[in-house]
This record gives C-alpha cells, sequence and structure tokens, in this order.
C-alpha cells in the first residue's frame, strides 16, 4: 500500500471536497478505495460527496460501510438516518436516527432543569399508554417542533394523559391546539414528574408510534389553526383590502442554517405581481432589511408586531400566499393549510426529499430549489403565482 499517494490523495479530495468541486474529490477518494478498503474517513467524506452530487444510493451505501469500520461513532449512524430519510425510507432510518445531537442537548437540558430528576422518567419506547402520562419536550428547532407537532395527536389517543413543554414561543399556538388530554406547560415541576410514567423527546415520536414510510406523513395540512381573537386583530388593522396578500420572509436562524438565509431584495420581483399587497414576516435576524424594501416598495411589515407563535398565525390567517425560505414560518403555514412557497438551498435538509416535485408533509406547500441565484427562484415563482 502506498501510503504517501494515499496521503497525498487524501488530502486533495478533502480539498475539492470543500471547494464544492465533487467530481474530482469523488475521483480521488474512489482511488483511495481502489488501494485500500480500510479507512472509515475515506467513506465518511465520500458519502457526503455522493450525497451532494445526488447519487443517493451511493451515498447510504459509503455510510453504511463507515458505520461498519466504526461501530460506535454515533455522527455516522445519525448521517446514515439522514440519508435513508432523504429517500423516504423512514423505517430503516428511525433507529439510527436515535442517536441524533438534538435529542443528547434535549435530555442533558432537562436533566439540568429538573436538576437530574428527569432520570426517574423511563423513556417512551413504544410500550401501552393505557393509563399512563408522558412528559414530552421539544428538541431542536422552532419548525422541528412545529412539523412534530402532528405526532402530539396520535400520542395523545393512547395515553391517559401528555405533558408537553414546547419553545415558549409557541406555547400560546399549542395552547390553542391542542387535545382535552394535552397540557401545554411552560415548565415542568414536581407535580409533573410525580404523575409521569415515561419521558420523550419530540422528534422520537415517530419511531416509538410504529409509524411506517406511509403513515409518517399524517395530518399532510391543517393540524394547526390560529385562534379567532388573533385572526380579528390582524384582519382589522392590517388587511382591509380585497389584493392577493403576500407575505415574505427571508432568513431564519443563521447560526444552524445560514446557507437557507436569502436578502430582502431577492424578493424584488413579486413587487411586481398585479392586484397584490405585500406583508413581511420577517423577525429577529434579516429584519434590518426590511429597511431596504420599504425605500422602494409599499410593504406592511407585520414582524414587529409578533410576540410569539400565535400572532404570527394570526396574522398568517389572514394571508392568501406565503413565500419563504427553509424556516419555521413555511412550517407553520404549511401546517395551518395556506398556499405557501418554501424556498430550498442547493444542498438543502433531508426533510424534502430528494424528489421535491411533491411536499409530502404538507400538501399546501410548493417546493422550489436554488439553482443559481435566489433572483432566479424568485422569478420561478413569480411565473408560477402569475
Amino acid at each position: 500500500m502506498d501510503t504517501e499517494r494515499i496521503l497525498k490523495l487524501f488530502n486533495s479530495a478533502k480539498a475539492h471536497k470543500d471547494n464544492g468541486e465533487y467530481d474530482l474529490s469523488m475521483a480521488e477518494y474512489e482511488e483511495i478505495l481502489s488501494m485500500t478498503t480500510q479507512l472509515p474517513e475515506v467513506y465518511f467524506n465520500l458519502a457526503f460527496v455522493y450525497f451532494y452530487s445526488e447519487h443517493w444510493e451511493k451515498a447510504i451505501e459509503c455510510m453504511k460501510k463507515f458505520v461498519e469500520l466504526e461501530p460506535n461513532d454515533t455522527e455516522g449512524k445519525y448521517f446514515l438516518a439522514t440519508f435513508y430519510f432523504m429517500n423516504k425510507d423512514y423505517v430503516s432510518g428511525f433507529p439510527l436516527f436515535e442517536y441524533r445531537v438534538s435529542k443528547a442537548h434535549a435530555v442533558l437540558t432537562q436533566q439540568k432543569l429538573t436538576m437530574g430528576k428527569i432520570n426517574q422518567l423511563p423513556f417512551w419506547h413504544g410500550e401501552d399508554l393505557t393509563g399512563k402520562t408522558v412528559y414530552l419536550y421539544y428538541e431542536a428547532g422552532l419548525g422541528d417542533t412545529l412539523m412534530y407537532y402532528r405526532y402530539v395527536k396520535m400520542l395523545a389517543q393512547r395515553a391517559k394523559k401528555v405533558y408537553f413543554k414546547p419553545q415558549m414561543t409557541l406555547l400560546p399556538l399549542f395552547a390553542e391546539n391542542k387535545e382535552p388530554n394535552v397540557h401545554i406547560i411552560a415548565r415542568i415541576n414536581e407535580k409533573h414528574l410525580n404523575e409521569s410514567d415515561y419521558q420523550c423527546p419530540i422528534m422520537s415520536l415517530p419511531y416509538f408510534l410504529g409509524l411506517d414510510n406511509k403513515t409518517i406523513f399524517a395530518y399532510p395540512d391543517k393540524f394547526l389553526h390560529a385562534s379567532k381573537r388573533e385572526t380579528k386583530i390582524y384582519k382589522d388593522n392590517f388587511f382591509n383590502n380585497d389584493k392577493l396578500k403576500i407575505g415574505i420572509k427571508w432568513q431564519g436562524n443563521t447560526l444552524i442554517g445560514a446557507e437557507r438565509a436569502m436578502t430582502a431584495e431577492s424578493f424584488n420581483k413579486i413587487f411586481e405581481l398585479p392586484n397584490s399587497k405585500i406583508y413581511s414576516v420577517q423577525v429577529m435576524g434579516g429584519y434590518d432589511e426590511i429597511k431596504k424594501l420599504q425605500s422602494k416598495f409599499d410593504i406592511v411589515d407585520l414582524g414587529s408586531t409578533f410576540k410569539d407563535f400565535a400572532d404570527t398565525a394570526g396574522a398568517i390567517a389572514n394571508l392568501d400566499v406565503v413565500i419563504c425560505n427553509d424556516t419555521s414560518v413555511g412550517h407553520l403555514a404549511g401546517a395551518m393549510g395556506k398556499k405557501t412557497y418554501i424556498i430550498l438551498p442547493t444542498l438543502y435538509d433531508w426533510r424534502w426529499h430528494k424528489d421535491i416535485s411533491k411536499c409530502d408533509w404538507y400538501s399546501n406547500i410548493k417546493l422550489f430549489k436554488q439553482k443559481t441565484t435566489w433572483e432566479e427562484v424568485i422569478l420561478r415563482i413569480y411565473e408560477d403565482l402569475k
């Protein structure tokens, strides 16, 4: 084995991978494998090169080989799960997805909040819940919680009672959208701990509910709604017109999804739609960019009025269309049954699957992937709306 040649190829392949030169990287990693099949790092990196190049099956086989060589590596198992998910093979991915970092972080957070008392509760792994109470808690981002909330109803149908701890900004929205035996709580206390028989992070629900590759897409629309009060407040204050009402959002949390962030000016073409009124639902990061639009266009700033997602839902209930990047607003609009366009970056998240011609999670969402620039995607959406 030519160790010097392998090291040179490995460094070059990694550099090409980091630069997005996937064909060159692929050829070099494959050359290494023709010389040796015992280097797990090669399989790990090549799996992503295949994945980014949309060679989905090869990516799976490569990551499987990595896991075989490194059976104790939890990161490899997690990524293999997401590769399966990209192919809509959830049954194969479910057990591996339990190694996700977000679950570990969520469990650790609960341990800190309860000073370790949460450890008295076993994890729910699909046991019979007749007469039982489950403490369910959020993990990962707001969009994840919104997307997985559809399964809380299924859990409630099996359990005597469910205590659910979401992110604080989602609490009022979920309080409006809950089953009678689901209690939305701001924080866990001794009463909740003493009454609960199991604990469960929310993204484990489809696995332990026993869902398969079809039933996982339960409730593809309208499993969330805005309160009548919030809907009326926004209607009276902002929507007194008969135009096509379009909500836009260009950026989410850039700390975990910088590649998904657009610019406000990417939406310029949308303002050319006849008889339309544009509303910004942008909050937090990226909010300052609204000034760029206000200097040129008539746009209503709704984002600055949002205190929580109950407000956001009230505003969305009055919109005809939502156009946004891959962010929590897209999940909320989809869950409310609102016509929605979600704009995906070139390398996008597993949940949207390799075939984006149809959105399996939400029947009312259309997915548009970036090919070159964000403006190019907006132009395609403009043509679709026109």
